[in-house]
């Protein structure tokens, strides 16, 4: 148990070090002694770098522990934050607001607000599905989730179908996730949902232990699943509607960043819920790094980015997977 917990230290000496370091780097070079002046160099540094970097680590983190939970809840490797068709529900607002409000001057930001409105009515028309049949059953959340999914990716393309060239164009960008912050504001917003994240995996470590060997042992020591089951999943859908609602859907960071973890420290969510964290955090800042300056001075999407990486991963597990 010791050793276990002594491995976390260098996962979370790395992660710090990136969230100092990786500001520096970037196509307009920022050079230590320029930071704390008025030039340009000091502007680029605390309105764009650091606030990107920051972004980067709260949304990684709250993505991770989203899969972390999920993965356990529903005993599936393969689960991710966005099996219960939150991303496409959010996906579906953000589109909407795209093709109604792309050229319209509001005074709040229209895209986060139906995006994280259209992820909410998904997580309401899964809860009351489920309130119809009487019983809070996570296959049948499942299940529904896929249906929700099939559902909004209809709609979705109809939507794009009918869109203009430019709206198309903003509809793809969206979709494929991105980091491109402006100000502290995005990561204020996605911080409640980390700090949500953080203490619903702390507190109910015992019971996701449970979960995650069979679900009878659980109701056995005295876990009571429907409940704990109704509060893990709206913890993890309002967390993931708010992390999408600012970014897009990042995605394979909460399937893999929990597979990681576990090699690392083991399977006892005390111990792994900080591991997933961090190595989530990690994933997603290098990922982001990669993304803004591979191609600089353009931008590859960061999703683009998590995607080539998790793909090759996602195979590999279902190779390994019994």
């Amino acid at each position: 148990m010791r050793s276990k917990t002594l491995r976390l230290f260098p996962i979370m000496l790395f992660a710090l070090l990136l969230v100092f370091f990786l500001p520096f780097f970037g196509y307009v070079s920022v050079p230590f002694q320029e930071i704390f002046t008025e030039s340009p160099a000091s502007g680029i540094f605390w309105n764009i770098r650091v606030p990107r970097t920051l972004g980067a680590f709260v949304s990684g983190a709250t993505l991770a522990l989203c899969g972390m939970v999920f993965q356990s809840m529903f005993k599936n490797d393969l689960a991710t934050p966005y099996t219960m068709g939150v991303s496409s529900g959010a996906a579906l607002g953000a589109i909407i607001a795209i093709i109604f409000f792309s050229g319209v001057v509001t005074f709040v930001p229209m895209t986060q607000i139906l995006g994280f409105a259209g992820a909410v009515v998904t997580i309401l028309f899964i809860y009351f599905a489920s309130y119809m049949k009487r019983r809070f059953d996570v296959g049948f959340l499942l299940l529904a989730g896929v249906a929700i999914n099939f559902i909004c990716s209809g709609l979705i393309l109809f939507v794009q179908y009918l869109a203009a060239g430019s709206e198309s164009t903003l509809i793809v960008h969206w979709m494929m996730g991105s980091l491109d912050f402006m100000g502290f504001s995005p990561v204020l917003k996605s911080l409640p949902a980390f700090l949500a994240m953080l203490a619903v995996s702390f507190f109910f470590h015992r019971e996701l232990d449970l979960m995650r060997i069979d679900s009878d042992i659980a109701s056995t020591r005295g876990v009571n699943l429907e409940r704990v089951s109704r509060i893990l999943f709206f913890a993890v859908s309002f967390s993931v509607a708010v992390i999408v609602s600012q970014t897009g859907p990042i995605g394979f960071i909460g399937m893999t960043s929990p597979h990681i973890a576990g090699k690392i420290v083991g399977r006892k969510h005390s111990i792994l819920t900080v591991a997933t964290l961090f190595v989530g955090a990690v994933i997603l800042m290098l990922s982001d790094a990669v993304s803004r300056t591979i191609i600089a001075p353009s931008e590859i999407p960061v999703g683009v980015v998590t995607s080539l990486l998790g793909g090759p991963f996602f195979l590999f597990i279902l190779i390994k997977s019994k």
